[in-house]
């Protein structure tokens, strides 16, 4: 209703004209582009990490070091970006070390590194969880098929490239929507260690829609919401349907 309408008190139809004034706002433009970059970025890396852990942590029957990895999840969001804030503060325990080494310390929190340091807390919150679904992909795949292939090749890395990965294609595209869901969660811990007003190279889509909130501006906020909305149903309807056709051929 408030993407659509214009007013406060008395509400008018305002058809397309909030979208068309939302597209045209340079802080929408810009936090877009740093929840693009962020995710574009950030959610490859964990997926790649995630399933080469994986894949090593079953070679060798590593199964406590795989729960463990589970430990950021049960952690609170205040005490990780707490810890965080103990590391890479101007007076944190690396710059310290900087320090005492001779070298240069570096403003991990400020414009420069601030995107870095996001997606480096992004994988490490999320890296575990995704850990234990390609496990469970990996594991499902049937005993006789890795016999098979072994009897025409010793490689392990030629079967996990034609053997493994084609069999968890399925579980892999619900990883990566996973992952661009919890993608987005990453604004609480962001939130947390840089504060309300964020380098720019952290301002994100979430920023954008929390000060139209704080501001009152619900038409702007509304819009924002229901075009973020749209994008990701697309995304997601996409992956699921590029999920079932490979099931499909699979089965």
């Amino acid at each position: 209703f408030y993407a659509f309408t214009s007013g406060v008190t008395q509400h008018e139809f305002a058809g397309l004209s909030n979208f068309k004034a939302l597209i045209g706002n340079e802080a929408f433009a810009l936090a877009s582009k740093n929840t693009a970059v962020f995710i574009g970025v950030g959610v490859p890396l964990l997926l790649i990490l995630a399933l080469g852990l994986a894949l090593l942590l079953l070679r060798f029957k590593a199964v406590a070091a795989r729960w463990a990895m589970l430990t950021p999840l049960i952690v609170p969001a205040a005490s990780v970006s707490a810890g965080w804030q103990m590391l890479l503060s101007d007076r944190g325990i690396i710059n310290q070390g900087l320090s005492a080494a001779g070298l240069s310390t570096l403003n991990f929190l400020g414009e420069e590194w601030a995107m870095a340091v996001a997606i480096a807390l992004f994988i490490w919150k999320d890296l575990g969880y995704l850990v234990i679904i390609f496990t469970s992909a990996i594991v499902s795949v049937p005993p006789e098929l890795n016999e098979v292939f072994s009897m025409e090749s010793a490689s392990w890395l030629k079967r996990v490239r034609y053997l493994t990965l084609p069999m968890i294609a399925p579980m892999a595209f619900f990883a990566v929507i996973v992952a661009v869901m919890n993608s987005f969660k990453a604004f609480r811990e962001i939130m947390i260690i840089f504060g309300d007003d964020p380098p720019k190279s952290v301002y994100m889509l979430q920023h954008f829609m929390n000060n139209n909130f704080l501001k009152l501006n619900y038409q702007r906020l509304s819009t924002a919401a229901f075009l973020l909305f749209g994008v990701l149903f697309v995304l997601v309807l996409l992956l699921l349907r590029r999920q079932s056709k490979i099931t499909r051929d699979l089965s």
